[in-house]
């Protein structure tokens, strides 16, 4: 959902001094999707208890579909605010199907712990990009 024309929404930014280069972005977009490949792939293959099982999958389809509703927002809406509060559900999700993994005994927990430590940096990271790009009064 992030389209075309992301080094040129990137260089219109005024970007947090620790913000990785475009080439990381795309390491870091990559590593989600092989991470949430893999889980889908660990939920399956075990032994399925219909609700635990059901629940983990539901919430990683909403995860797959908020992270790109968020690129969405940021990338075409370009609304940089909503973008920033869009963490609070996904946070809200990440933490939720953390807690599902961990009732699963899913030995991606680990990697997915991972995921949940990134996002600390990335809620960190929209917050200063808002900030960083907000219209002066």
């Amino acid at each position: 959902m992030s389209g075309t024309g992301l080094k040129t929404r990137f260089a219109e930014l005024h970007l947090p001094k620790a913000a990785p280069p475009l080439w990381a972005w795309a390491i870091i977009g990559s590593a989600y999707y092989i991470l949430f490949f893999f889980l889908l792939r660990s939920v399956l293959a075990r032994p399925s208890t219909p609700f635990w099982t059901s629940f983990a999958l539901t919430l990683i389809a909403l995860l797959l579909i908020a992270n790109a509703s968020w690129n969405w927002v940021f990338f075409h809406k370009k609304d940089l605010w909503l973008s920033f509060v869009f963490f609070v559900p996904y946070l809200l999700l990440a933490f939720t199907l953390a807690g599902v993994l961990a009732h699963l005994r899913a030995p991606l927990l680990v990697w997915y712990a991972l995921y949940l430590a990134y996002l600390t940096y990335a809620t960190w990271w929209g917050y200063q990009v808002w900030r960083l790009n907000r219209p002066k009064l």
